[in-house]
Parts: structure tokens; sequence; C-alpha cells
């Protein structure tokens, strides 16, 4: 059963490696791609949803958290996906996973996280990382698109955060799903971009195995591995991105991209186990607390 956890998150992780390619492929504005994307994954996403939560779990409230994550999520693809046709894929990716390390330093400011060294270290290593990775591209306003990117990553995984205290993780993202489909719908009209069969053909596949089909395969895996190995597999997106661009679009990294790259990996599985040790703690705090009562 490990064996199938494995194999199921390493498609889920190369799945979404290879996202990049699709909105370069579709040759739509960013906003639109998103749209798009959102657009053909929520009926499938819904269907699932309502097949393992009841349907009033849906509307539990607070809402604000699951608001909130999902206007990041929508911003957080306009901006990744804006990078990604501007920049090449491996400087874009690779800024763009200092969003764990800005998730964590919003957790530590505003949700009274414990912050130390080991975290400022990864702070640290990460920017450095950033800075290598971007080196083959001058300071400009494309590389302020990847770090809107990046910083908004980190919003959505800090707002994520707060909205699964409340919420189950699946519901979590059927509100992100549907929230950044609403949020970039204007998209549509006030954007310059042309209908035509590959672009819809491409964000069809986008939406279904690229949102929907690695999901399936993410939530599935974790019946058969444990969280922590998951979350250090999810680099494996930067590995497949820059290797399928290089294939593809014949962008050929740079060395001190790939060492950029290298540091903020090791940098993004310092702070996954730093987080993985707070929410160990907090689940057994809160379920002494449930046994004492």
């Amino acid at each position: 059963m490990k064996k199938r956890g494995l194999i199921e998150m390493l498609m889920a992780t190369f799945i979404w490696g290879s996202t990049p390619l699709m909105s370069v492929f579709s040759n739509l504005p960013s906003g639109v791609f998103v749209f798009f994307r959102v657009f053909f994954a929520f009926p499938f996403v819904f269907y699932f949803v309502i097949k393992r939560v009841q349907f009033k779990e849906l509307l539990k409230k607070p809402f604000l958290p699951l608001f909130l994550s999902g206007i990041a999520l929508g911003v957080n693809w306009i901006f990744f996906f804006w990078a990604v046709n501007v920049v090449d894929v491996a400087s874009a990716v690779s800024i763009y996973y200092l969003g764990p390390i800005f998730s964590t330093l919003l957790a530590i400011w505003f949700l009274k996280e414990d912050g130390n060294v080991y975290v400022y270290f990864s702070l640290v290593l990460a920017l450095i990382g950033a800075f290598l990775a971007a080196g083959g591209v001058k300071f400009s306003k494309e590389i302020v698109i990847a770090f809107l990117a990046a910083v908004s990553y980190g919003l959505l995984g800090f707002f994520s955060k707060i909205a699964t205290f409340y919420h189950r993780a699946i519901i979590v993202t059927f509100w992100q799903i549907l929230i950044s489909m609403f949020l970039t719908a204007p998209f549509l009209w006030f954007a310059n971009w042309q209908f035509s069969s590959q672009a819809i053909f491409v964000s069809l596949i986008a939406g279904i195995i690229h949102t929907f089909l690695a999901l399936l395969l993410w939530y599935d895996a974790l019946n058969y591995i444990k969280v922590s190995l998951s979350s250090v597999l999810q680099y494996l997106d930067i590995v497949f991105a820059i290797i399928l661009a290089w294939i593809f679009l014949g962008q050929i990294p740079k060395t001190y991209q790939l060492i950029g790259a290298i540091l903020i990996i090791i940098s993004g599985v310092l702070i996954t186990f730093k987080e993985l040790k707070y929410w160990n703690e907090s689940i057994g705090i809160w379920r002494r607390r449930e046994g004492s009562k």
C-alpha cells in the first residue's frame, strides 16, 4: 500500500510540475487561463466533495477564512502563470517556492507560532536560492511578478492554515476553486485574448488532469503514506517543472539556477519539518483537551 501511495504522490507532483507548460501552450493571459482551469475542474471537484461530505458541511461557519483562502488561490495562480509566461520556468518556479517560507513567517507574526534560528536560517537559505535562481534575469518587472507569485503563495498557505482550523481540507479546496472561478471571470471581458480550440483544449486538460486528477491522487496517496513524506515530495514539482521546460520549451537552466533551486528545496524541506512538528504538538494539545472533557 505504501508503494501505491508513493506512485500516486509522484504522479501528482509530475502533473503539477507540468502545469507551467499548460499555461504556455494555451497562449492565454494568466487570468483567463486560471478561469478556464477552475471552470473545467469545478464540476469534478464538486462531485468528489458531495460524495465524501454532507452538503451542510459546505455551509459551515466561519466563512471568512474560506473566502480569503479562495481569493489568495486565484491571485496566486494569476501571478504564477503570468510569471511563467514572462520569465523562464526555472526562475519562476524556484522563486515561487519561497511561498512556504512567507507562510511560516506570517504564522509566526500573526498566529504566534514559535520562531527560532532554525526558521530564520531556512529563510536566509531560501533568499540566497531565489537570488541565484533569478540571476539569469536582471531585476525587472518580470522578476517582481515572480516574487508576487511567491508572496501570494505564502498568503494562500497562511489563510488555508486558518481555514483548516475550522473546516476539512477537502471543503477548503472546494471553496477555493469556486471563489477563484468568480474572481477570474472578469478577465474574460477585460483581458486581451482570442478564443481558439487549442486554448480551450489545453485549459480542459489543465482543469481535469492538472487540478482534479492531481488532487484526487494527492488525497488518495495520503491514505498510504505519511504527511511528512508527502510534504517533502511536493518539492519535486520544481524538479519536474525545470526538466519539462528544458525538454519542451528548450529552456536550459544555468548552473547557478540549479544551485538556487536546490537551496530553495532544502529550505522548504526544513520548514516542512518545522510545520509538521507544530501540527503534531497542536493536535496533541487538542486531543488532551478533548480527553479531559
